[in-house]
């Protein structure tokens, strides 16, 4: 295997990589108005889960690894056919897709937000303002008053992300260009390594 092949599989298997989860230090958050959790929803911790919240929260964990796992795997593929600024396209494209079909799949929603946003589309539901306002780097919980649940799941800065995540100065002219093509009004560059990227949620209804 010659230099550029061994490069490549490296990033590759550090694509792999970036999508498993987990939680960093928290950061503060660039404003101090931090919006209230609406009335008809309240936060809980996993202490406080009944039996319907606890099979709720399964079936959200289902979406969330299966979305991220169809991510991932598409993520990889753009990657190798088109190079990094591939990616782009497919948070563009794809991405939406995929939570749309999941969301029909398993009876619930699910999507991506953030404090900074590529996707206009990503903006985030009324229960996570407080999380996305706060930086909220753990998982957080949330019942609703009509029996549904919701679900936060963070999302950190790993190598491969800062391909298209990372300062302006550090990113290609193609992945520049991308972005610009795709998303005029980007916010979602100047993370760091380790930093809270945003957060998969999911949103499950009342058992009937």
């Amino acid at each position: 295997m010659n230099k550029s092949n061994t490069n490549h599989a490296i990033f590759l298997s550090l694509v792999s990589a970036a999508f498993v989860l987990s939680s960093c230090d928290e950061q503060p958050a660039d404003y101090a108005d931090v919006q209230p959790v609406p009335a008809s929803w309240t936060q809980i911790t996993t202490d406080q889960l009944d039996q319907d919240s606890e099979t709720q929260l399964a079936k959200a964990l289902v979406a969330r690894n299966e979305m991220e796992s169809q991510l991932k795997d598409s993520l990889m593929a753009a990657i190798q056919a088109d190079g990094p600024h591939g990616a782009v396209v497919v948070c563009s494209t794809i991405a939406p897709a995929i939570a749309s079909d999941l969301s029909t799949k398993h009876g619930l929603e699910i999507g991506r937000t953030s404090f900074k946003i590529r996707n206009s589309s990503n903006t985030p539901p009324e229960w996570m303002t407080p999380i996305v306002d706060e930086r909220d780097p753990d998982s957080a919980y949330f019942v609703g008053t009509d029996g549904s649940f919701a679900v936060s799941y963070p999302i950190t800065i790993a190598p491969p992300c800062l391909t298209c995540h990372g300062n302006q100065d550090s990113l290609s002219n193609q992945v520049k260009e991308s972005i610009q093509t795709h998303y005029p009004d980007d916010q979602a560059t100047g993370f760091a390594l380790g930093d809270l990227r945003g957060w998969f949620w999911v949103e499950v209804p009342a058992s009937d």
